[in-house]
């Protein structure tokens, strides 16, 4: 997995999950240090490791409170 940023309950996330919406449009990205923080963003229909790549860069981008 790619570097990934930190989640806002402090932890750095050593794994993210997709989880799906009603639509295969839609899903939602966590991480695997609380579950608490999910990240809705758009599949373009991908699946596997192009799910992921979309899932992966969600999370990056998502904004964060500066410290």
């Amino acid at each position: 997995m790619t570097d990934l940023k930190p989640c806002p309950c402090g932890k750095t996330p050593t794994g993210l999950y997709v989880t799906e919406t009603r639509s295969v449009k839609w899903a939602f990205v966590y991480g695997e240090c609380c579950g608490e923080w999910h990240i809705e963003f758009r599949t373009n229909y991908t699946e596997g490791d192009e799910l992921m790549k979309h899932a992966t860069e969600a999370w990056n981008n998502a904004p964060r409170a500066k410290p």
